[in-house]
C-alpha cells in the first residue's frame, strides 16, 4: 500500500474501512436470507448435454 501511494500520490490506496460513516445507514436484513444455504453436494442442479 505504501508503495502503491508513494508511486500514485497520497490516498491512491487506502483500507476498504477508510471512508466510511461510523454509523451505517443500512444493515445486513438477516430475516430476509434463506435459511439453509446449499450444503448438500447431491442437491446441487445437474447440466444435461
Amino acid at each position: 500500500m505504501d508503495a502503491c501511494n508513494a508511486r500514485w500520490g497520497r490516498g491512491a490506496v487506502v483500507p476498504a474501512r477508510a471512508g466510511l460513516l461510523s454509523g451505517r445507514e443500512w444493515n445486513t436484513k438477516f430475516a430476509m436470507r434463506t435459511p439453509r444455504y446449499t450444503t448438500q453436494v447431491g442437491e446441487l442442479p445437474v447440466a444435461q448435454a
